[in-house]
């Protein structure tokens, strides 16, 4: 009988590290089932292919000989999703009101 429950970190790393094993390898090593490693090892396939998508930071702002500096569309869109996921909600119980 293979574990249950979300995969650990260690296990995470193993699968990560050892792409060139087949899934059914894996699954054996790791004592889960075969559509849990295949779904973890799918999902980092996917990630990968962004990462290699992605345009780097330096290609997103464009200098002149003058000095100046603009950032790209893709850079001011770029900056805008971070500080959307960046925004931290306000706390009521951490908020004092000043009354006299």
């Amino acid at each position: 009988m293979s574990k249950r429950g979300p995969l650990s970190k260690i296990e995470k790393f193993y699968i990560e590290e050892n792409v060139d094993m087949t899934i059914d390898e894996l699954a054996e090593e790791l004592d889960r089932a075969k559509s849990v490693v295949k779904a973890y090892s799918d999902k980092c396939q996917r990630k990968q292919k962004i990462a290699e998508k992605s345009t780097p930071l330096s290609e997103n702002i464009v200098s002149n000989k003058m000095g100046s500096t603009v950032m790209t569309e893709t850079g001011s869109m770029l900056g805008d999703d971070f500080r959307q996921k960046s925004v931290t909600k306000k706390r009521s119980n951490c908020t004092t009101t000043i009354t006299g």
